[in-house]
């Protein structure tokens, strides 16, 4: 695959090349066409285990994508090339099942709590270099409240941004995600419950000052019926920060691409 360095303004096919604008390199890619047939694919023995890695990238596509609709509210602190990431974390998972056959393994989160903390949703300012992580977040007996805290949080001591910023706001932000199986009816994969991507709850704090004396932070979501209320489901909480370097009548306000996020914690039952 070549870039193109000049102005070359073509996108779609021209001949046996291909080309298309990558917004996250701000660069045009140019490509050649080829490669075998569909019919060959399905049917050479020697890509027997091409087809089995094909059908599980699949089902991981298809769990990561969900996975990325229930923080949706917060992708506007996400990195244009975090679903990369986030497929990472599912392979991750998928090796964990050890039962299933290849080509067929589930992306089960209870498998692998830790995969979905470690992603990294945006590289180019990843939210540990951005803010401390002396979180202490707990889930309410009936298993719908999730609650964060930050004890003595010090905005000028415990928060950083590339440039000066005035005051920033965090977003709590609690999904349910739902393990991903193959289902030999369909002969698909699917998730053991769907929708669960549509329930998503947040907070937003308020604007809290650059120079103000520690507070102790503290932001509840609660979801309208108790999480795990179906097997092969898990909880994710997710943390974003917002930072104002600008304030309009002496309020702050936002500017795209001022913070950002991640996954701090998962439960599972």
């Amino acid at each position: 695959m070549s870039i193109i360095n000049g102005p070359f303004d073509l996108n779609g096919s021209f001949g046996n090349f291909r080309s298309y604008y990558d917004p996250a390199t701000r660069k045009r890619i140019l490509g050649k066409k080829g490669g075998i047939t569909r019919k060959q694919f399905e049917t050479l023995p020697s890509l027997q285990l091409a087809r089995e890695n094909a059908n599980e990238f699949g089902g991981r596509s298809r769990w990561a994508s969900l996975l990325k609709q229930s923080l949706s509210d917060l992708k506007h602190l996400m990195f244009s090339r975090c679903f990369n990431k986030i497929m990472t974390a599912g392979k991750l998972i998928q090796r964990q099942d050890s039962t299933s056959l290849h080509g067929y393994r589930m992306v089960a989160v209870n498998n692998d709590l830790q995969a979905i903390t470690q992603i990294d949703f945006n590289e180019r300012c990843p939210f540990r270099n951005v803010i401390r992580d002396s979180f202490v977040i707990s889930l309410s007996p009936d298993k719908k409240t999730v609650t964060l805290g930050i004890p003595g949080f010090i905005p000028a001591k415990d928060a950083w941004w590339m440039t000066k910023f005035n005051a920033l706001r965090l977003t709590l932000l609690v999904a349910q995600t739902a393990d991903m199986v193959w289902n030999p009816v369909n002969e698909n994969f699917e998730p053991v419950v769907s929708d669960l991507e549509l329930i998503s709850r947040k907070v937003i704090s308020d604007w809290i000052s650059n120079n103000s004396l520690p507070v102790d932070l503290n932001l509840s979501v609660s979801f309208d019926e108790p999480a795990f209320s179906s097997p092969g489901t898990a909880v994710v909480v997710a943390l974003g920060v917002e930072f104002s370097t600008s304030s309009i009548n002496g309020q702050p306000c936002t500017q795209p691409n001022n913070g950002s996020m991640a996954v701090v914690r998962c439960f599972s039952e």
